[in-house]
């Protein structure tokens, strides 16, 4: 005891930390079983983890196929050869021409082949044959003969998946065909005459998804039929009636299963037990191996500090002038920083000056382009019997649903044009007259005109609805009517009446007719009371992200209960913004306010074809200029401080919480509370706002890919990427970077 009294301090700091670990180890080496669980959850979350990625590449390639078959049914040649389901010889050659310049470039694809209703005849990678010559000469299967497939053509569905056989051919037909083929078939509505066969390689495409897929793999469809097994006799028969997670099975392995995107197909996967716990004890030794290498790293730092112990002085006197030449810099900081934003103030008051020529230039060619029309309009019609005709001028704005542009490979503008001349064919069926004419790319106006003798107009329309209910599943319509106006009438005039009842259209996911005579006077406008202004503007003020978004979404739900329409929609959202922005004066002051894209909102606005697009886009810029308020520092404060820094050295990879809270020095759970104390906003939703706001930046240089630009930001998975992008912008990468082009 004497002697132990007798050490120096050193000695005995150095005695009660290496008694304070070894208590430590104990406990560590008591927790085994604690240890283990934890290891089989890392094993579970890593294998769903990597399912999950596997079966979205899997997704993507399906995705592919369906965009390449839609962009086809697009075309003027497949629409007429769906129209009767027996096309002419010259109707099959030009269809052949198209067919192979939009699918032949699909990936993992064996082969295609159109098939129509009321003909024998099909189209194929290789030309037009008989079905029956080429089912039993190129494609033979015992399963799917030509019976097979003439039964197939007549069944309704929009897509159907079948389960993959053994293909064979008596000739060599083309290089690298046969083997085991997955059929899945389309059709462009559910009795549609036309339907487009693609026989798939499997194999490779489960192969190029993941070499995961090669083995234990199964492929079912969402009804749970088997479509595919890895394996030559398959353990597995029916779809396991379990969750998408790792779960134990009865033959001593494990099993993960994923659903794809569009719920079209499951895939499941076998995991051998020995797998799995060989994962798991790896996991384990090396977190044992960590912590070895922890306690020693901590020792050697203990003993370091012990020994630094007995310089304080000089330690200290070695700081001061460090101390002094870091305050001189933040001195420098602070002047460039101060620069910089008032150069970046000027440059968003210039951007605005060149947005509003811009938009007066606009206005002027639209005037012209209208002028031209009207010439055309008011043109008499000199064909036989025409003064004995009543002519309408007809209104068409095309709505596409969420995702469809971005499916198809064509370009948009080609796409519209499409639609116009299938508008033309339709018109020119269905009246004696008919002349039309694209205002934009969505809006089209028609000059037709009806002899008595010929039938009603609400036939005509009627037939024409009907029409246009087969593109329901891609897109819908607003159609205004006008009255009765004479061959000597003034068309310009109807014309302007005819566009200005469009604004009145409700905002429903449906094809819509209006008809003039329109009062707008007695349509109801939106409800916005000055309690709900006050309480938007105080959450967005205070930094509260996620309730000024519920807030905004209950606003907007509430108005389209009582049946908003498009022009007062529009309103609503720009009083919202207005609101926002004033929110954000208050905090920042007028000179000082942060670009928060809002020019890019009023721009999108009347772009958004359904209550969803609006939603996104409102929701996005009320949770984003929340979160820009909840970044303004209120006042000095080391922990937000130090959270910024960590942000801007390491938004360009991923972290996790528990890294940013340990560089902190602080608890996951007592960081996340106290930002959010501080700031009103989540820290989670803080990271990925200042992931966005740098995309964005990245963004305006049109020479980077989106993809790239969300690897660039830390998030490398694209459609996370995208998801979060839309989230707190209400935009697409793809719609921001278009709009700023616009503004530009």
């Amino acid at each position: 005891m004497k002697k132990l009294r007798g050490l120096s301090l050193n000695l005995k700091l150095l005695a009660c930390f290496l008694a304070a670990i070894f208590i430590l180890s104990a406990f560590h080496l008591g927790s085994y079983v604690r240890l283990m669980k934890a290891m089989t959850r890392e094993a579970e979350t890593s294998a769903n983890e990597r399912m999950a990625s596997a079966v979205a590449r899997l997704d993507e390639s399906f995705s592919q196929i369906r965009s390449s078959w839609l962009a086809l049914t697009y075309l003027t040649q497949f629409r007429m050869a769906d129209k009767t389901g027996a096309p002419s010889n010259y109707e099959i050659v030009e269809l052949y021409d198209k067919a192979d310049l939009y699918l032949g470039g699909v990936d993992h694809l064996a082969g295609y082949a159109i098939l129509f209703r009321n003909s024998d005849e099909i189209i194929t990678a290789r030309g037009s044959y008989e079905d029956k010559d080429f089912f039993s000469r190129y494609y033979i299967s015992d399963l799917y003969h030509v019976d097979f497939w003439r039964a197939e053509k007549t069944v309704s569905f929009s897509q159907q998946l079948y389960p993959a056989t053994t293909f064979t051919h008596k000739s060599a037909f083309s290089s690298g065909q046969g083997g085991v083929l997955l059929p899945v078939a389309f059709k462009s509505y559910w009795k549609s005459n036309t339907t487009v066969v693609f026989f798939l390689d499997i194999e490779q495409l489960c192969a190029n998804a993941d070499p995961y897929f090669t083995s234990d793999f199964y492929l079912f469809s969402a009804d749970g039929q088997l479509l595919y097994s890895s394996e030559p006799e398959p353990e597995l028969d029916v779809l396991p009636g379990q969750a998408e997670s790792l779960f134990e099975v009865s033959n001593g392995g494990y099993t993960v299963q994923r659903t794809s995107a569009q719920e079209d197909f499951i895939c499941v996967k076998q995991l051998p037990r020995s797998a799995v716990m060989g994962q798991i004890t790896n996991s384990l030794y090396i977190s044992l191996f960590t912590a070895l290498a922890a306690l020693a790293l901590v020792i050697a730092i203990a003993a370091v500090s012990i020994w630094r112990v007995l310089h304080p002085v000089q330690d200290i006197l070695r700081m001061l002038p460090a101390n002094e030449s870091a305050a001189g810099h933040r001195d420098e900081l602070r002047y460039i920083q101060s620069h910089v934003e008032t150069m970046l103030r000027q440059r968003e008051q210039y951007a605005q000056t060149i947005s509003q020529k811009d938009a007066a230039l606009s206005g002027f060619l639209l005037q012209s382009q209208l002028k031209n029309i009207y010439v055309e309009l008011d043109a008499p019609d000199l064909s036989e019997n025409a003064s004995e005709r009543i002519f309408h001028i007809l209104y068409f704005r095309i709505h596409y649903r969420s995702g469809t542009l971005e499916s198809i490979s064509a370009d948009p503008s080609a796409v519209s044009y499409l639609l116009m001349e299938n508008l033309r064919q339709a018109l020119t069926q269905l009246f004696d007259a008919a002349l039309i004419f694209q205002l934009e790319p969505t809006q089209f106006v028609a000059k037709v005109g009806l002899s008595p003798a010929s039938g009603t107009l609400d036939e005509r329309m009627h037939s024409l609805l009907k029409q246009l209910d087969n593109e329901r599943d891609y897109a819908f319509f607003t159609i205004v009517q006008s009255g009765a106006v004479q061959e000597s009438g003034e068309f310009a005039g109807v014309y302007e009446q005819v566009l200005n009842a469009a604004q009145y259209a409700l905002v429903e996911d449906r094809t819509q007719l209006l008809r003039l005579p329109f009062e707008p006077d007695s349509v109801s406008s939106f409800s916005f009371s000055p309690g709900q202004e006050r309480q938007l503007r105080a959450l967005v003020h205070d930094g509260h992200s996620d309730e000024a978004a519920e807030l905004t979404d209950r606003i907007l739900a509430h108005n389209l209960e009582k049946g908003i329409r498009h022009i007062h929609m529009i309103l609503l959202c720009s009083d919202i913004v207005s609101a926002i922005l004033h929110a954000l004066t208050e905090l920042y002051g007028e000179e000082n306010i942060p670009n928060v894209n809002s020019s890019s909102v009023y721009n999108a606005l009347p772009q958004c074809d359904t209550a969803q697009d609006y939603r996104e886009l409102v929701s996005g810029f009320v949770r984003s200029a929340a979160l820009c308020a909840a970044a303004q520092p209120r006042a000095e404060d080391a922990i937000l401080d130090d959270v910024q820094a960590f942000l801007e050295k390491n938004y360009q990879r991923e972290f996790s919480m528990d890294e940013l809270a340990q560089a902190l020095h602080l608890s996951r759970s007592y960081l996340s509370t106290y930002y959010k104390s501080k700031t009103g906003a989540n820290i989670s939703d803080r990271i990925q706002y200042f992931r966005i706001q740098k995309a964005v930046e990245l963004l305006e240089d049109t020479k980077l890919r989106i993809a790239d630009v969300g690897a660039m930001v830390g998030i490398s998975n694209i459609n996370t990427f995208l998801r979060q992008f839309k989230k707190y912008t209400g935009m697409t990468p793809k719609e921001y970077r278009m709009n700023k082009l616009s503004e530009q």
